[in-house]
């Protein structure tokens, strides 16, 4: 016998009974997790001139962010209004895989280029990693999002 879950705006917890409403565990641990990073602040010395309002400024600014990563990890998604029913099924999931196999392509061809470009330059030219792989996320960056906005254009 399965119960039959109703739907609510947040969601419910995917574990236990699964009746317990998400935010009901995300919010404190939220709170709890964004506490440390204020007394780090204060730790630190970056609230040297008033240390109370640089830990609470701190906490406050942690808190949104480590709620919400909780709340991704233990929301069940079947228990959210309007969640469809099976997300890997949809046809944006199908032009994310194209997009993302077709850049993967893109960047074997780059790399490979440009790795015979390399070999043929004088032997004094040195490259600098900390310009060359920024560079080839950027190239991924961009190929992945060409591609994923040719294929949603093309519908």
């Amino acid at each position: 016998m399965t119960i039959q879950q109703t739907r609510t705006k947040w969601g419910r917890t995917k574990f236990g009974t699964g009746r317990t409403p998400a935010m009901a565990i995300a919010l404190p641990c939220g709170l709890v997790l964004g506490a440390p990073g204020g007394w780090l602040s204060v730790l630190v010395g970056i609230t040297d001139s008033n240390p109370i309002v640089g830990f609470l400024v701190f906490s406050l600014c942690l808190t949104m962010p480590a709620l919400a990563l909780v709340y991704a990890v233990i929301v069940d998604k079947n228990t959210l209004e309007g969640a469809a029913e099976q997300p890997d099924d949809s046809i944006e999931a199908k032009w994310y895989d194209k997009a993302s196999s077709s850049s993967f392509t893109d960047l074997i061809l780059v790399l490979g280029a440009a790795s015979i470009a390399l070999a043929f330059l004088p032997t004094n030219v040195s490259v600098d990693l900390k310009l060359v792989l920024p560079a080839v996320l950027a190239v991924c960056f961009t190929s992945f999002g060409v591609r994923y906005l040719m294929l949603r254009c093309k519908g």
